[in-house]
């Protein structure tokens, strides 16, 4: 279960951090089936823990459970983005009557009900109705768009790769106690809780006007390996975009350090996910580190990919 392993979306799990079923896969699909069983056996002989990135996603459809906008979040972050601020967007003059909010609305996104996605280097397009390419995204039918994307996103476009693999699971886990499992507890099973070790993120982190044996860095990484999940989920989305490590794990990441000043200051640390940069100044006690480190990321709402 890695990224190039023939299976999965190289470009997803590079961008959302997860594995994903690659729609332009060359693999035969016993290929997938034997993956399926393989997650099967896990499940079957009760061996959580698995090392393996699948978005929650992946376990509701293995069980059938309805999916929806909310299930891009993971695996394309920047679409579910997009189609939400579609589904939200509305004129700034209240006053505007229907007929002309719909004709900014038409003008402001030129999207019919065709969309275009990378396969092997060539891109092409699916209409996601009949006559697609004819039928303007409205303001009345911008829900419908949403609804058809995110099912061919999910489901339709990736059939060929994840029928299989579920066949393959349910070759093994055809029983009633694991009908009795919902999609959660199944990942809970498959996953379990995912650790991010910040310990293999400081092996592989470099610096920019900080030294890696100084006392503030010393300082800040015990400031860090401290926290609870919630914190560090909340630091690595504050630094990278995402609150997942990396396929492989973080030691797949490398954080840059970079010293932003110093006292006096009230400047709170800030963050380039693009380049997973910390720029972090130099505060004249440790405490006043910790607490507006605490304040920077936990006001994050609003950057990186939200």
């Amino acid at each position: 279960f890695t990224a190039d392993c023939g299976l999965f979306d190289p470009a997803v799990a590079q961008s959302a951090r997860v594995l994903w079923f690659d729609k332009a896969s060359a693999c035969e699909s016993t290929d997938f089936w034997l993956a399926g069983v393989i997650l099967g056996l896990v499940v079957y002989n009760n061996m959580p823990g698995l090392n393996v990135r699948f978005p929650s996603v992946v376990f509701k459809k293995i069980k059938g459970e309805a999916l929806g906008l909310e299930d891009l979040r993971q695996v394309y972050p920047e679409i579910f983005v997009s189609l939400r601020a579609l589904l939200q967007w509305k004129p700034e003059e209240e006053a505007m009557s229907p007929e002309e909010a719909n004709t900014l609305f038409e003008n402001t996104f030129c999207l019919d009900f065709v969309v275009s996605y990378d396969s092997n280097g060539k891109n092409l397009s699916k209409e996601l109705c009949a006559d697609g390419k004819d039928r303007a995204v409205t303001m009345d039918n911008r829900g419908e768009f949403v609804k058809l994307y995110c099912e061919w996103l999910l489901a339709s476009s990736i059939e060929r790769q994840f029928e299989p693999f579920r066949k393959g699971v349910r070759r093994v886990c055809d029983s009633s106690l694991f009908n009795a499992l919902d999609s959660v507890e199944l990942e809970l099973i498959v996953c379990g809780e995912q650790d991010l070790d910040f310990a293999q993120m400081r092996n592989h982190a470099v610096y920019d006007g900080y030294t890696e044996d100084s006392p503030y860095v010393t300082a800040f990484w015990d400031l860090l390996l401290a926290f609870d999940v919630e914190q560090k989920k909340r630091f690595l989305s504050f630094v990278t975009g995402s609150d997942l490590a990396p396929v492989g794990g973080l030691q797949e990441l490398q954080l840059v350090i970079q010293k932003n000043g110093g006292e006096p200051t009230d400047r709170l640390p800030t963050a380039h996910t693009c380049f997973n940069l910390l720029l972090l100044p130099e505060y004249e006690t440790e405490a006043k580190m910790e607490k507006l480190l605490n304040t920077a990321v936990h006001n994050a709402e609003g950057f990186g990919l939200e």
